[in-house]
């Protein structure tokens, strides 16, 4: 059987890396006293990451750092760090993925206790999901989203193993902590039928706190894809950030069945309506026009006094079940814009299933307006990072 070392630094970083990169002048802005370049104040450096490499010894015992020691780093880095307005988000995200990064390194050298494991990864995930959508339309060179995703990914994963192993050992855990990572994972996943199965075959205590989270992946297996974006706004916070992303997939495929289904030489549908029913709220209205011209759709302009001619300029607002597919609690703002002066008034599509270009990639994620809502309303994101970390 492996034996596993045991780390014994009880500070953030060790005195080693601490000399080596005061020395060789690499260390991080959030490292340095105040007004110095090369400075480090030794309470706030922290571990940052290296890749294990062949032939590289293993490291030391006082290399490692305790359980509690990457707690408080962990602690330290949501908190401090998170809220640093010194610098723009990305860098002090940058700052932080590296340094969680080697935290959860060291978890693995450890083989830390399913329970060590999820006070410390649980935060992670929530810090991954939380960059994820704050970040999702930064550009390439400031955040890379396929990173953050496969990141995200892992740690899930990782924190779901271990719940399992406390299930299997018959060991007690908060089972509102467990909700929250097992609805994380159901949204992130979100159309995975690997993910719905593991949810539906959740023991039934807490497959009854997922039942919004399980019936959106059903309607989204099931193409109900208008159903899909009605429930995300019923999301809690992270949930529906780590929803929305999923957002630009979903519009594209009822763009494409559009296509189809309303094509004719003579109607032209309503903006407006596609964009109460692809959820193009009102920041979103001149993104609706951007993405049907993306996807190659023909734009047609509808004057008032043509609406009102029985010719073959008709305007169509189709009317089914899904225009009143609304519980009583949904976003008044998910209403077709009625107000003057919207970019979307009087402008309709022509579709064309032939004219609808499948070759084109994704449009890349937006923020959307009732995910920042649900976020703006936290009193804290820290907290709401490290909720329940022991």
């Amino acid at each position: 059987m492996e034996n596993f070392i045991r780390g014994s630094c009880e500070t953030m970083c060790p005195q080693a890396e601490i000399d080596l990169r005061t020395r060789e002048k690499i260390l991080h802005f959030y490292e340095l006293k105040p007004g110095s370049r090369t400075e480090p104040d030794k309470r706030l450096v922290v571990k940052e990451f290296a890749r294990s490499a062949a032939g590289v010894k293993h490291p030391k015992h006082w290399e490692l750092r305790t359980v509690n020691a990457l707690k408080r780093t962990v602690k330290y880095l949501l908190t401090e760090i998170l809220k640093d307005e010194r610098r723009a988000y990305s860098f002090r995200y940058e700052f932080i993925f590296d340094r969680l990064r080697a935290v959860r390194q060291e978890v693995v050298m450890q083989n830390l206790g399913a329970n060590d494991t999820l006070d410390i990864l649980e935060p992670i995930v929530c810090f991954l999901a939380y960059s994820a959508y704050l970040l999702c339309e930064s550009h390439i060179s400031e955040f890379d989203s396929k990173i953050c995703s496969t990141h995200l990914q892992e740690c899930l994963k990782k924190v779901l193993r271990s719940y399992d192993d406390l299930d299997q050992d018959s060991l007690s855990y908060d089972l509102s902590r467990r909700t929250k990572m097992e609805a994380l994972y159901l949204a992130f996943n979100l159309g995975s039928t690997e993910a719905l199965t593991r949810g539906i075959n959740l023991p039934k205590n807490i497959r009854k706190h997922l039942a919004l989270q399980l019936s959106i992946n059903v309607e989204y297996l099931r193409n109900n894809f208008h159903r899909v974006l009605v429930y995300l706004q019923k999301l809690q916070p992270l949930e529906a950030a780590l929803a929305a992303l999923k957002i630009p997939s979903i519009r594209r495929q009822l763009l494409l069945r559009f296509s189809a289904a309303f094509q004719s030489k003579v109607l032209s549908v309503s903006l407006e309506w596609i964009s109460h029913v692809l959820l193009y709220q009102r920041r979103e209205h001149p993104a609706l026009i951007d993405d049907c011209q993306h996807y190659n759709l023909q734009l047609v302009q509808i004057e008032e006094s043509e609406k009102t001619k029985d010719d073959y300029s008709t305007v169509a607002t189709p009317k089914d079940s899904w225009w009143d597919d609304h519980d009583e609690n949904d976003d008044k703002n998910t209403e077709p814009s009625k107000a003057t002066g919207s970019v979307l008034c009087g402008r309709s599509v022509k579709f064309e299933k032939s004219r609808f270009d499948s070759s084109k990639p994704l449009v890349q994620a937006r923020r959307v307006e009732f995910v920042d809502r649900k976020l703006s309303a936290v009193t804290s994101v820290s907290g709401m990072l490290l909720e329940g970390m022991c």
